[in-house]
């Protein structure tokens, strides 16, 4: 039981790590608000493994806080992690914060990391700076655009740079390609994505060095241009994250 347990821990917090990249695109969704995310193994598995995030919405439709409840046999049984949202007077994301479970804290959870967001007058985001009040750390990413698109996102740690992603777009503006390098200007690995008339239908990632393909993530949406399932596949033995599904719900 233990074994099992470490291990569905071990892949939500991979989940995690996947959705955080995710935020924007989820919280931008205009036909419907998004409910919850849930875990599955397989394509074809009925029973989630586990709740991975639920939303809440404050008055103005903006997502306001977003809770990782601790799941076991089909039931909610307490919280793991939560994220609280805050907004400027003009709509826009400014913090994030991020509170842990902790049994020794008065209030049972304790503020591990705080996000905060700047924007240029033209409304990009060009910074975005985390926060880890327990241990003084500070990280924060970079953001450069051209023509209006996002071209390079640079990732520091303290007042060094750790790694950058470079995008490109087709004619029309999708973003067609990530590629990711390591400080000293390596690419490690990229990404392509393909579509579906404009819908992100599906990513495949690959080692640069060897072109190896090691990831393959496909996207099913609604008639409403809703997210509606996530099945990530990993190709390679030596991954260390796991296939899973993500199946999204809506509020009616």
């Amino acid at each position: 039981m233990k074994t099992k347990l470490s291990l569905l821990v071990m892949c939500s917090l991979m989940i995690f790590l996947i959705l955080s990249c995710q935020k924007d695109d989820i919280s931008s969704q205009a036909n419907a608000k998004l409910k919850q995310v849930l875990l599955y193994s397989n394509i074809d598995s009925k029973d989630p493994i586990n709740i991975v995030e639920e939303y809440e919405y404050d008055d103005n439709g903006k997502i306001s806080k977003v809770s990782s409840p601790m799941y076991n046999n089909g039931s909610i049984v307490g919280t793991i992690k939560y994220d609280v949202y805050e907004y400027n007077e003009s709509g826009q994301l400014i913090k994030i914060m991020n509170y842990n479970a902790n049994i020794y804290s008065p209030t049972g959870f304790i503020n591990l990391k705080n996000t905060s967001l700047t924007y240029s007058i033209d409304g990009e985001k060009i910074k975005e700076t985390i926060e880890y009040p327990m241990g003084g750390i500070i990280e924060y990413s970079e953001f450069e655009y051209q023509n209006g698109l996002l071209s390079k996102n640079k990732k520091y740690s303290g007042n060094h740079l750790e790694n950058y992603t470079e995008f490109q777009y087709d004619k029309s503006d999708k973003l067609i390609k990530e590629s990711f390098y390591v400080s000293d200007g390596q690419c490690i690995s990229y990404t392509i994505h393909s579509y579906t008339g404009a819908l992100q239908t599906k990513s495949d990632i690959y080692t640069y060095t060897t072109n190896a393909h090691y990831r393959s993530i496909n996207r099913t949406f609604d008639k409403n241009n809703n997210i509606i399932i996530l099945e990530s596949k990993e190709l390679s033995l030596a991954s260390s994250m796991m296939s899973h599904v993500l199946r999204y719900k809506y509020y009616e």
